[in-house]
């Protein structure tokens, strides 16, 4: 096998959920120092790395997340004779995103080991991406040289270069009712999940169109059976890759939840929370022309799209950086069937070779 299979079957092995990064830190550590770097690590836990500049051009940072979702067993990563790496343990692989560290740290491994050219190379490895973005967010961007960078976190086949993703906002809203005993003084009660069940129901939720999507995805009140419920909480979201339609969006629900306040008797609280902001490229963005190049120049077709979801890239953009998705590979990410190609694991190397390539020509 090869040293990226090699390190990523070692990384995948390893319980990384959000907060619990410390073991995946410590064998990145290890490798960062074993190529003679010095890895610094941040308050937040997240390692960044410089390479610096051997010949003039464009500087690059690359970006991937050392958390995963939380596996519900065991960890069991394995090479099938078809040459995919699956998990045998009934749970997430954790392709999502160890299949991009291990991606960029080969490519940094085979720059520095076949003494490649290059305008300057930034590795930055974040925590707790997959709860809201939190490493990079947290991340002191000025310590970047780069103004350009590229995270790898786009299940679907290495060619995909994603333009844009959404704005999104998040949502709390507390109704409070009367609680009285739902069986001998129901009358005397105002029922605070009645109220949220008549929001809900009144809401857009799921896809709504191309661009917006709206979900509730956690819901708890009342106190007991036999008791009208005094209160009830609900979490939701809302995305959309126009920022004015979130605004719309948003205040759409709002309204709903006052509705229905209304007509239940009951109050109603709401919490906005800006979860993260959208960004869209044009393909003649030089960030995309780089990528798309050294896409074709590695023998991959380059096909455009757009994310329903966010990645550390968001966060960068939001602070003026100019960094782009690209898949790389993964499948099924989140769920038991997660799997990844040792092609498609290798390939994306080949690619990180030819972005710091083309970025020396630039």
């Amino acid at each position: 096998m090869t040293q990226v299979v090699d390190l990523f079957l070692e990384l995948a092995a390893i319980a990384s959920p959000p907060g619990e990064e410390r073991p995946v830190a410590d064998v990145l550590t290890r490798c960062l120092r074993d190529l003679g770097l010095a890895p610094d690590e941040d308050a937040a836990g997240n390692l960044y790395a410089r390479i610096d500049p051997t010949t003039e051009g464009t500087p690059l940072f690359f970006c991937a997340h050392m958390d995963t979702v939380p596996p519900d067993g065991k960890l069991e990563p394995v090479l099938g004779d078809d040459g995919v790496i699956r998990n045998a343990g009934g749970t997430i692989l954790g392709a999502d995103n160890k299949a991009a560290v291990v991606q960029m740290l080969d490519a940094t491994r085979r720059v520095l080991a076949e003494n490649r050219p290059h305008a300057g190379v930034e590795l930055l490895f974040t925590t707790e991406e997959e709860i809201g973005l939190v490493g990079a967010a947290a991340f002191d961007h000025t310590r970047l040289h780069a103004q350009l960078g590229y995270v790898y976190d786009q299940a679907a086949p290495p060619g995909e270069i994603i333009l844009g993703a959404p704005y999104a906002q998040g949502l709390e809203v507390t109704f409070h009712g009367r609680a009285a005993h739902s069986g001998m003084f129901p009358e005397e009660g105002r029922s605070a999940i009645q109220a949220a069940a008549k929001a809900i129901a009144d809401f857009r939720l799921g896809r709504i169109d191309d661009e917006a999507t709206a979900n509730v995805g956690l819901i708890s009140g009342g106190t007991a059976g036999n008791i009208v419920p005094e209160w009830c909480t609900f979490l939701a979201e809302a995305r959309c890759h126009d920022e004015r339609r979130l605004n719309d969006l948003v205040q759409e629900m709002l309204d709903a939840c006052t509705f229905a306040a209304t007509s239940a008797e009951c109050e109603v609280s709401t919490a906005l929370r800006k979860q993260y902001r959208g960004y869209r490229f044009a393909k003649s963005d030089d960030v995309v022309r780089l990528a798309a190049d050294a896409l074709e120049r590695s023998g991959y077709p380059v096909s455009y799209a757009l994310s329903g979801g966010a990645a550390d890239a968001n966060a960068f953009n939001e602070r003026g950086l100019r960094c782009v998705n690209l898949a790389n590979g993964m499948t099924d990410i989140h769920t038991p069937n997660e799997h990844i190609s040792v092609s498609d694991l290798e390939g994306m190397v080949e690619v990180t070779l030819a972005l710091v390539e083309g970025a020396r020509a630039a």
